[in-house]
């Protein structure tokens, strides 16, 4: 396959998938408006939710070389990442229930927190890590190992922490959750050999636009039902927001602010454990109005922070703070 040519039809397709994919921070950063503004198709696609999780997964690892990740098993870099996985997944919710619980936060604040925490980080990190001249490949090895482990590890844990209040146990939690993330592998596999190793390198704008596009239909069953949530409870919408642009942009603002600049391996691995697909836990539990409103909200953060933190990690690597 990797040797066919595309038509004059293809080739302008993958031209305006390359535009895009150019313009890749500023779409994203629209998609969540364009989610608003269609809530018909917000609610025509929530159904198809746990499909769209594994689209997403799928195109993110079609651009990965498999066989070199799997290396990762062996080896101190495969330590270190499984050791930072374990973290995000594993000891981070863990520290934000006991930290919540202490503080008296609500049910729904501790489960939003634990459901976040106890999800991988989404699996365009990698790409984010790249946009902002971050170790990407890094922050590949720590979203490969964290993405083993959350179905394994980390779903039991949120289930657990939750106790009465979870909707689903443990184990059927791990297990819709995996299944996600395996057929996004699955179909990344078969999609790599479909097209050939070449062709997808070079093909990388036309994939950047892909995936935005893939993420805007991502993103907008995220929304459904959200504006009347929205309406209803204003002041824990607010909450929300703020309590997601804190989860994503507070460990990279805080990095930068202890080592006056963030370098790019510390800062890969403050982008992972912000930027968390928690939408993984939406697509495998029961409608719940308030955690949807989360994880919609969520997702403005999300899609600003390419342009957001990557303005500020040019401005550490012109002032010097790559150090470390």
């Amino acid at each position: 396959m990797s040797g066919v040519r595309p038509g004059a039809a293809g080739r302008v397709l993958i031209g305006a998938l390359a535009w895009l994919g150019g313009r890749a921070r500023w779409a994203l950063a629209l998609s969540a408006l364009v989610a608003l503004a269609v809530p018909q198709l917000a609610a025509a696609l929530r159904p198809f939710l746990p499909a769209l999780v594994a689209m997403v997964y799928a195109l993110a690892m079609t651009r990965i070389d498999l066989r070199a990740a799997a290396r990762l098993g062996g080896g101190r870099r495969a330590a270190r990442a499984f050791a930072a996985a374990a973290v995000m997944v594993g000891l981070a919710p863990l520290a934000a229930f006991g930290a919540a619980r202490a503080a008296g936060a609500p049910p729904d604040v501790v489960a939003a927190l634990v459901y976040t925490l106890a999800a991988p980080p989404i699996a365009s990190a990698a790409g984010f890590a790249f946009i902002m001249g971050l170790d990407a490949a890094l922050a590949l090895e720590v979203t490969l190992a964290a993405s083993i482990l959350a179905p394994l590890a980390g779903a039991p844990l949120a289930a657990w922490l939750l106790g009465a209040a979870a909707p689903v146990g443990g184990l059927e939690l791990a297990l819709r959750t995996g299944a996600m993330i395996g057929a996004g592998a699955l179909a990344a596999a078969l999609l790599r050999r479909l097209l050939g190793p070449a062709r997808i390198a070079r093909s990388g704008p036309a994939f950047d636009g892909l995936t935005v596009l893939a993420m805007t239909v991502f993103i907008m069953p995220l929304f459904d039902g959200v504006g009347a949530t929205l309406a209803a409870a204003p002041g824990r919408a607010a909450l929300y927001l703020a309590l997601g642009s804190a989860l994503i942009l507070g460990p990279y603002l805080a990095l930068r602010r202890l080592r006056r600049g963030a370098a790019p391996r510390a800062g890969a691995l403050a982008l992972t454990g912000g930027t968390r697909s928690v939408a993984i836990y939406l697509a495998a539990l029961p409608p719940d109005p308030l955690f949807g409103l989360f994880v919609a909200l969520y997702q403005i953060p999300m899609v600003l922070s390419p342009l957001a933190l990557s303005r500020l990690a040019r401005r550490d690597r012109r002032g010097g703070g790559e150090g470390g």
